[in-house]
């Protein structure tokens, strides 16, 4: 029984592959291409290789409701992966970080320094389910304030207000000009008698 054990478990370590994630070695300046692969594909026992060839990144692992967010600070019963920053100086500094998949259940995973942006990935994504890559990606931006329409949307709030708030002076100034312009008739309308009678005196 024990034998059979012991081969088993090693036909599955000599099955087992690892998987290589490049970090930093997107070349554009787009920060979703932080991960390359960003959706990485592998099975129960391989092993993803988190390969930081240039800047300075993490690879933090998350949750899908909180992309940003380490996965143990919002579930404690996850022992998640966190590299930390890797500074890889130009390039010449290279490190790795190891993660052996023990299931195949989704793992999320982010960068700290592009998560904000999009700098998101993911182990083994369902995409027929809810929880798919480009909801995962939105969730992360949409969660740390960066979404363009959000400034927009600001942009508006700020230019209604302020024409609201500039509505009632306006309203304020018509009726006091209004009010002037009929004292100054009535004045008049009180004036021009007694200019006659003066007049008639004198003649």
């Amino acid at each position: 029984m024990f034998f059979s054990v012991l081969l088993v478990a090693f036909i599955a370590s000599a099955c087992a592959k690892t998987v290589v994630v490049t970090v930093g070695g997107n070349t554009t300046d787009d920060p979703m291409g932080v991960f390359q692969p960003v959706n990485v594909m592998a099975n129960q026992g391989d092993v993803i290789l988190f390969n930081f060839t240039m800047g300075n990144h993490t690879a933090t692992q998350s949750t899908f409701a909180s992309p940003c967010i380490p996965a143990h600070d919002t579930d404690v019963t996850i022992n998640g992966f966190d590299s930390g920053f890797r500074d890889t100086v130009n390039g010449t500094a290279i490190t790795t970080l190891r993660f052996t998949v023990t299931d195949n259940s989704t793992v999320w995973f982010f960068d700290w320094n592009t998560c904000a942006q999009g700098g998101v990935g993911g182990i083994n994504i369902n995409e027929s389910s809810f929880e798919t890559l480009d909801g995962f990606q939105r969730n992360a931006i949409r969660l740390n304030g960066t979404d363009d329409s959000s400034t927009s949307n600001d942009a508006n709030s700020t230019a209604t207000a302020t024409a609201t708030s500039t509505s009632p002076a306006s309203t304020n100034t018509g009726s006091a000009t209004s009010a002037a312009n009929h004292a100054l008739i009535n004045g008049l309308a009180a004036v021009i008698p007694a200019l006659a009678v003066l007049a008639s005196m004198s003649l």
